[in-house]
């Protein structure tokens, strides 16, 4: 496992020029308005619809389970997509984000106002603060796979259990779980009382069972490839944001479909960048970096490399 990067600056005055010099590499990428992501979104949706018919149409086992297995990528995708969302960098239009975030989210108990605000923290405390909510305790080699395992519950009941932990000091936390829990069983029983009028029940269960194991393996396992064992404080918050998450080089379709998160880095140290102008970002970290003479951003060539990583 590579080692996390500690800087030595003791003294403040010192870092001024390279903060201010990664501040106006991206000045530009903050000043154009944000592309909409309307196309990815319409192609997840109909894989999600076309997975959704399909698995309720057909007959036969092997191709109904399928059909569930493409509904599981279409949501871990839309679940990204959703994490845009939080940040107002998917359509440009953050009311209209957030309502299609939670029509995407809720059926899923995915209690997507509660997780934008400690997300938020995240952003605000990553390396700098124990409190960080979506700190990864337990970073010894190997440990990551109970995560994975744990799967899509496993990471809403973190979610749950962060937000009870800091609403006293965030009390915004306790309207995000009311409006979170309304929705939620709403939605749910709506679903269920049109699966149980068909009596479609059993069905249901196991094809919910298939994405949340699908979809929550594959939310867990991004996690802990961005910020496994890079946990550390820096000198500055930005160089903190920037050392503290992980990239990994991927090509630009694919970085687009992942919602910019291979461009970890660039993201947290400026999370209202749009996803495609994320590896314009990184790369310009990394020249600015390199001037100043301070090591390259944690990166991964490839998703490959970075399992290899985890350990």
């Amino acid at each position: 496992m590579a080692a996390s990067v500690l800087l030595l600056m003791p003294d403040p005055d010192a870092l001024r020029p390279l903060i201010r010099d990664l501040h106006a590499a991206v000045v530009d990428l903050h000043a154009r308005p944000i592309p909409p992501a309307w196309g990815r979104l319409l192609v997840l949706l109909a894989l999600l619809a076309a997975g959704g018919v399909g698995f309720w149409q057909l007959q036969a086992w092997p191709p109904r389970l399928a059909a569930a297995l493409l509904v599981a990528l279409a949501e871990t995708l839309l679940l990204i997509a959703t994490h845009e969302a939080c940040h107002g960098t998917l359509l440009g239009r953050p009311r209209l984000e957030l309502a299609l975030a939670a029509l995407i989210s809720w059926p899923m108990a995915w209690p997507l106002f509660t997780y934008r605000l400690l997300h938020r923290l995240h952003h605000r405390w990553n390396g700098r603060d124990q409190r960080d909510p979506e700190r990864i305790h337990h970073q010894q080699s190997g440990c990551w796979r109970r995560l994975v395992l744990a799967g899509g519950a496993g990471l809403i009941l973190r979610t749950l259990q962060e937000a009870l932990r800091l609403q006293a000091q965030h009390p915004a936390l306790r309207r995000a779980l009311l409006l979170d829990g309304i929705g939620i069983v709403l939605v749910q029983a709506l679903i269920l009382l049109l699966v149980i009028q068909h009596g479609q029940l059993l069905a249901y269960a196991l094809s919910w069972l298939v994405v949340e194991r699908v979809a929550g393996a594959l939310l867990q396992l991004r996690g802990a490839i961005e910020h496994w064992q890079l946990w550390q404080p820096q000198p500055h918050p930005l160089l903190s944001q920037l050392y503290g998450s992980r990239t990994v080089a991927v090509p630009n379709w694919l970085n687009g479909w992942l919602g910019g998160l291979p461009h970890h880095s660039a993201h947290h140290a400026f999370p209202a960048i749009a996803t495609a102008r994320l590896p314009q970002a990184t790369a310009r970290f990394q020249a600015v970096l390199q001037t100043h003479g301070y090591p390259p951003l944690p990166c991964c060539q490839g998703y490959g490399e970075a399992l290899k990583q985890l350990g």
